[in-house]
């Protein structure tokens, strides 16, 4: 089937042993949040095997990583005897007098066994740039690492799984250069560089059958049945990348339906954007929902309440509206993360305060960086071992008692064994910086004078909070900031539907949602046949004539 086959390129780590090939290969496909296939080899001859296999599949092999002791021959030889991967993708992994960035006979790069991952990242990104086909789009950022403009466009271009390198230099008035196949853009905003990468499918069209609103599991789910199993002609809007909060998850998914090995979040998400666009699904990207209102009534005949259509207004990041009409709307937009509230916390966002942690922040920060993280669930205290397995200063802030909280206890038993301090009862009341960038807080602890504390990043991992304040115009009916749905809304309204006729919701934003990606998506399926189902009857809201639609609800049910 178009879309299932895995097309991603393969990078080959083989280590000393087993466990540390294992680890270091997990840990360049969270980095790269599932841009490449990233096979594992504990022995030279595991690690050929592996490449045979991958050239027999037609796959590109991108880089080999080997360390320089294998057990079997050295990995010198494996880089040097492969030929199933270019000269600038060989990277070897040794102690022997070698200076971190150097490079060996036969152009093979060399870094030291244990690399400090600021030396690790920076040379794995130019070397799967360098290693990318020609007819691949690629991209050169030009800035400081730590200036948020640089943070924004490279973790774009994480989530999108685009090729890049940066480099520093001289950028002036701006704050990031993006030079794009010889493009120069400055301080673009996301909109503009997701149109330079051909990262949007949108016609420019304002009518559809059904906009979508989040472009994560639900909502790409739900796009993908609308338009290959019923026809209808959707547009998906989202605010910045595919997968949405659960693309940007650290963690191996391991418990969803047909991937047994686990599969990163991020390379998920792109797969179902790929079979979105094979349903020839339209694709927003970096656009926002700002509110939803209803059109001019229509007559549904035969004594029935009028039906009406329903416009979706959005607007880019740079600023551009976007008005859209549709007979219904899948709200899928999930939730946003939610502010710690301390003083002057929104000065410093994105100049030291963050609300996501991904792996690749990691080489933002060094050994002598203090890096604190608030938050007391599974996600602040994943965040938290990973900035220490850098041996980076973190203090975990939690606001009551980490045996009190509902992290995993795994989680809570790996902290307290590692060097992580963790303050209880514990709170930000300010945030203090120096020309726009934070350089300390002050921190409220409960029977105690306040204190202050130096800090190079703040990452806040306290939750999120439904994003529905854009449904307000239309008065949707909410609980508790989450969309009402089905019996919620009223005893006779479809599982699915909000209390607004056309609008149905799905996800993390829906009221009694499940938060799990598994969950989401199996909601976008359910949603889909809920508008199905609100068009039988109602044909005329349609873009497509009714006796299309007819056929296409009686094709499903054959």
């Amino acid at each position: 089937m178009p879309g299932t086959t895995d097309r991603r390129p393969t990078v080959v780590v083989a280590g000393a042993n087993r466990w540390s090939a294992q680890d270091l290969a997990e840990r360049i496909e969270r980095y790269f949040a599932g841009a490449y296939e990233v096979l594992s080899a504990a022995t030279r001859g595991e690690a050929e095997q592996v490449l045979e296999g991958a050239a027999s599949a037609g796959r590109r092999v991108a880089a080999v990583v080997a360390a320089a002791d294998l057990s079997d021959g050295p990995g010198s030889d494996l880089l040097r005897e492969t030929d199933a991967v270019p000269p600038a993708g060989r990277l070897l992994l040794s102690d022997s007098g070698v200076q971190a960035g150097s490079e060996g006979q036969d152009g093979i790069q060399v870094l030291p066994a244990r690399p400090d991952e600021n030396d690790l990242w920076p040379r794995l990104e130019r070397m799967l740039y360098d290693t990318a086909p020609e007819d691949q789009q690629k991209v050169v950022v030009v800035g400081d690492r730590r200036d948020a403009a640089v943070y924004r466009v490279v973790r774009f271009l994480l989530l999108n799984h685009v090729p890049f390198a940066v480099t520093h230099g001289p950028v002036g008035q701006a704050g990031v250069i993006v030079r794009i196949d010889g493009r120069e853009l400055r301080n673009p905003p996301l909109i503009a560089l997701a149109e330079a990468l051909h990262l949007t499918r949108y016609s420019g069209g304002t009518d559809y059958d059904v906009v979508v609103v989040g472009g994560g599991p639900a909502g790409l789910t739900a796009a993908i049945n609308h338009a290959g199993l019923f026809g209808h002609k959707v547009l998906v809007v989202e605010n910045e990348a595919p997968g949405g909060a659960a693309g940007t998850a650290v963690n191996v998914i391991d418990n969803h339906f047909g991937f047994p090995d686990g599969i990163v979040a991020g390379e998920l998400a792109q797969r179902g954007l790929r079979q979105a666009l094979n349903q020839k699904v339209e694709w927003l990207p970096a656009c926002r929902a700002e509110s939803l209102s209803a059109l001019t009534e229509l007559s549904a005949g035969d004594g029935q309440p009028p039906v009406r259509r329903l416009r979706v207004t959005a607007r880019h990041d740079d600023g551009r509206p976007v008005e859209l009409n549709t007979a219904a709307v899948v709200v899928a937009c999930g939730v946003t993360a939610r502010r710690q509230g301390g003083k002057h916390e929104l000065d410093y966002e994105g100049h030291g305060v963050y609300y996501m942690a991904l792996p690749a922040d990691a080489w933002q920060v060094s050994k002598d960086d203090s890096i604190v993280i608030v938050g007391a669930g599974d996600t602040a205290g994943r965040a938290a071992l990973m900035f220490a397995e850098k041996s980076t200063k973190v203090t975990l802030l939690v606001r009551g008692t980490l045996d009190g909280s509902a992290m995993l206890r795994q989680l809570k038993d790996r902290i307290k064994q590692s060097d992580i301090v963790v303050r209880e009862k514990t709170e930000i009341d300010e945030y203090v910086g120096t020309e726009g960038r934070l350089t300390d807080v002050r921190l409220r602890t409960a029977n105690k004078p306040p204190e202050k504390l130096p800090v190079n990043a703040v990452y806040v991992l306290i939750g999120a909070d439904p994003d529905t304040k854009w449904l307000l115009s239309a008065n949707v009916r909410l609980t508790k900031g989450y969309v009402a749905t089905g019996t919620d809304v009223g005893p006779n309204v479809p599982s699915y539907a909000t209390s607004v006729p056309g609008v149905f919701a799905a996800g993390d934003v829906r009221y009694r949602g499940v938060r799990r990606i598994a969950m989401a998506a199996g909601e976008g399926a359910a949603a889909a046949l809920a508008v199905h189902n609100y068009f039988t009857g109602r044909a005329q809201l349609l873009r497509m004539d009714g006796d299309t639609a007819n056929a296409a609800l009686s094709a499903y049910y054959a």
